[in-house]
């Protein structure tokens, strides 16, 4: 497995859709974002064969088409990413991959942000490539079928947290930034 050295970047993937990783998301924006420059990551990874996971894709790839990288400026939408520029993202980007140019997609983000921030991403397929400073894992307590994504990845996860889809047991204080990058406390 490629590994690009991300300490500067927490992860938050999910076992199923709908786990929790925007609300979750959006609390650690709200309590870290006043203080620290951070940039939000939405990847929309497209495996074959994995459609049921993602929902409808309203703006599907083109057949020649390995990635897509659209940054967001509306904060108005209920998109995820207008949620993360609503809690407090500086910049928000979503990237759309076919799930063999994930690293591609992510060097080309990279090579194109001039400062060094912090950034916050949903997924679980960049786990692939890259190491977070944090990787966290939302599954549901009531042990849905994972996506088969999540399932390859969740022993890379520096902590499982677990939602009855309404709250999570974790504790938000348990995140902290130290020389730009992210850590989890005990």
């Amino acid at each position: 497995m490629l590994e690009i050295n991300i300490p500067n970047m927490i992860m938050i993937g999910g076992a199923t859709r709908n786990v929790g990783k925007t609300s979750l998301t959006g609390k650690i924006l709200k309590k870290l974002s006043a203080e620290n420059y951070i940039i939000g990551l939405k990847i929309k990874t497209l495996y074959t064969g994995d459609h049921f996971f993602h929902g409808k894709d309203r703006h599907p790839l083109a057949d020649n088409e390995k990635y897509r990288i659209i940054e967001e400026f509306d904060n108005t939408t209920a998109e995820d990413t207008a949620k993360m520029l609503l809690a407090g993202a500086k910049r928000v980007f979503r990237i759309k991959v076919k799930s063999e140019f994930i690293a591609d997609a992510i060097q080309e983000l990279n090579a194109k942000i001039q400062e060094t921030p912090l950034f916050i991403c949903e997924s679980n397929s960049l786990r692939t490539v890259v190491k977070p400073g944090v990787f966290l894992m939302i599954k549901h307590q009531d042990g849905r079928a994972m996506k088969p994504s999540a399932k390859r990845l969740q022993q890379f996860a520096d902590r499982i947290i677990l939602t009855d889809g309404k709250k999570h047991d974790f504790d938000i204080a348990s995140i902290a930034i130290t020389k730009n990058t992210w850590k989890l406390m005990e």
